[in-house]
């Protein structure tokens, strides 16, 4: 399997489903806004994804794919069994689970927004539970999705959220604007798209012959380990999951629209932790699974440091231009409709204070790819709860005087503070060994980033006219493109002529 060439293909389906995604939130962004059903939506959105990437994006795939991966070579009728163990043990738990929340929403969307309005509050509680269901069709969407990742079938699973997203778009445009505005119909579109993911995952996993039959989860070595390894992943990626609910949580405190701040904002800022962080770890799991299981030590070591290169390659001009051109993406993107300028103000505050953490934000998704190759899931937790209780100190310190701001700027900082943390206990361990090669780029990287930097101040003047034009969108849509080429193309240059775009060695990485 060859590192960098595997993550293109995966952030290849990644980008589109990062652009069918934004196609979907600019038509929320134009019919709903970032008011009263923003802010409910947004809560419904939350409720599932939380679960969903504690179970089935978390501990599932740390838990799962080490397992599968290791059974699926020597022990094929064995691995096809464990699937079909988990594939039950997973379908009677979550449906078990949705009953449970079903019941109870209206405490738990008090206990995750405890200052929202009581216009919010209902409709929320009426939003999660049209969409909560989602968090079984998306968390058994996750368990064959890892099947196929194993089996070296990157895109297929991938590309599952492209068509997710299309399913909402057609839905948005094919209701009648006004009917959209209510969020009733958006909710239940979000909960339809858990279906076409599942779907697109399970008809290759079916051409394949791997076709789980629902029976009683059997008692055998691979199941304990799986419950071995799955309750402390569950309880690293709740610890995750639950830091970014104290942002959530402390939104709701603050002035109607802030929760509708942190989701547009989020969209903008997890694109290159989704091109680059995801791909990374995906690929990176099974592979260093593999290596230490070989005792491959230097090659384990070699595709941490290439993995490093790549992600620091991407992050940091995205890190840059997301900082200083927050307020003409968002602008551009966003605001038209219900979205208006106040509302763009704000959102890209948010995101330049979430900006400054994303090579943090990636760094993370290695350095605990790296333990959970290694069968590791306790330290991850324990630096997640750290990291988590630094989040929320500087949350109370920042939010009064700097409102959502203050929100973004607590979790970038906890997020570096988790990444120095792993990266120390990694070294002391002796779990990583940073190479000559990776400093030299380390140092060197800082010319193209000076670069992209010194064609943004210089561009944007100029620009900014036509970013503020009302003689269409395509003005300020061609404006921002021409600024964001011209610092792209001036970085990738700086970082060809200093030797750092070295994709031979990327794609012969083992």
């Amino acid at each position: 399997m060859r590192l960098v060439s595997s993550a293109l293909n995966v952030a290849f389906f990644t980008i589109l489903s990062r652009l069918t995604g934004f196609f979907r939130d600019v038509l929320m962004a134009q019919y709903i806004g970032t008011g009263i059903v923003m802010d409910a939506l947004v809560i419904a959105i939350k409720i599932p994804s939380f679960l969903r990437r504690i179970f089935a994006e978390g501990a599932l795939n740390s838990s799962f794919v080490p397992i599968y991966s290791a059974m699926h070579v020597a022990q094929k009728k064995e691995a096809a069994e464990f699937i079909k163990d988990i594939f039950s043990l997973m379908l009677g738990i979550l449906t078990l689970l949705i009953v449970v929340f079903e019941l109870i929403m209206p405490f738990v969307v008090t206990v995750i927004v405890p200052g929202v309005g009581e216009d919010v509050f209902s409709l929320a509680v009426s939003f999660s539970r049209v969409t909560f269901p989602f968090i079984l069709l998306i968390s058994l969407t996750a368990l064959f999705s890892g099947v196929l990742n194993t089996h070296d079938r990157f895109g297929a699973a991938a590309s599952s959220q492209i068509a997710g997203n299309l399913f909402i778009v057609f839905i948005m445009k094919l209701v009648d604007p006004l009917m959209l505005a209510n969020g009733e119909i958006v909710a239940t579109a979000i909960m339809g798209s858990g279906l076409v993911q599942l779907l697109w995952v399970y008809i290759p996993c079916h051409l394949m012959g791997i076709r789980p039959s629902l029976r009683k989860p059997r008692k055998n070595q691979a199941m304990q380990n799986f419950g071995k390894r799955m309750l402390p992943a569950a309880v690293g990626s709740a610890v995750l999951q639950i830091n970014l609910f104290i942002d959530t949580i402390i939104a709701s405190l603050l002035p109607m629209g802030t929760i509708s701040y942190l989701y547009y904002a989020d969209r903008l800022y997890n694109l290159p932790i989704s091109v680059t962080g995801t791909p990374l770890g995906t690929v990176l799991l099974p592979m260093l699974s593999r290596q230490w299981r070989e005792n491959n030590v230097e090659g384990a070591m070699h595709n941490q440091n290439r993995a490093i290169e790549f992600a620091m390659l991407i992050t940091l001009p995205a890190m840059i231009g997301l900082i200083y051109l927050s307020y003409p993406l968002v602008m551009v993107i966003f605001e038209r409709g219900a979205f208006d300028q106040t509302s763009s103000l704000a959102t890209a505050e948010t995101l330049a204070g979430f900006a400054s953490g994303l090579p943090a934000y990636i760094l993370i998704k290695i350095f605990n790819t790296s333990f959970f190759a290694r069968q590791d899931t306790v330290t991850p937790i324990k630096v997640a709860l750290s990291g988590m209780v630094v989040n929320v100190a500087l949350n109370f310190m920042l939010i009064y005087k700097y409102k959502h701001l203050g929100i973004a700027i607590a979790t970038s900082s906890a997020s570096w503070f988790n990444a120095a943390v792993l990266v120390y206990l990694l070294k002391k361990r002796q779990f990583v060994n940073f190479d000559k090669a990776l400093w030299k780029f380390l140092a060197k990287i800082l010319i193209p980033c000076a670069f992209l930097f010194g064609v943004l101040i210089t561009m944007k003047p100029l620009v900014m006219p036509y970013l503020h034009s009302t003689d269409g969108i395509h003005i300020r849509s061609i404006a921002l493109a021409i600024l964001v080429s011209a610092g792209l193309l001036a970085y990738f240059a700086a970082a060809w002529m200093t030797g750092l775009l070295r994709f031979k060695e990327y794609i012969s990485a083992e």
